[in-house]
């Protein structure tokens, strides 16, 4: 997924072709899993069935765009359901600075 460096109208562009793809396959009878960095925060709070408890920071403009399509199509963000060390909660960590991602 794009960056923070591009622009939202971007982001949305990819989740409405998601979406489409989506649509296209049903979401009847069949078990969707789709994977990979989806560059967004969703925090450490429960909501829902969508986001567990067990996230990192406060969730942010894209978090919330993601947790809207996960609503919206009955899907969920299952790495957020399940402790882990926190190392582990964060992929990027910004240099000189304790800021992680």
């Amino acid at each position: 997924m794009p960056t923070s460096e591009h622009e939202d109208y971007e982001m949305e562009d990819l989740y409405d072709i998601t979406e489409e793809i989506l649509e296209e396959d049903g979401k009847s009878d069949t078990n969707i899993i789709t994977m990979g960095d989806w560059n967004c925060v969703v925090g450490d709070e429960s909501y829902r069935n969508i986001v567990g408890p067990h996230g990192l920071g406060r969730k942010k403009h894209r978090g919330q765009m993601l947790i809207k399509f996960c609503e919206r199509n009955g899907l969920i963000v299952t790495n957020k359901w399940f402790r882990k060390p926190k190392r582990r909660l964060y992929t990027w960590k910004a240099p000189g600075v304790r800021s992680r991602h």
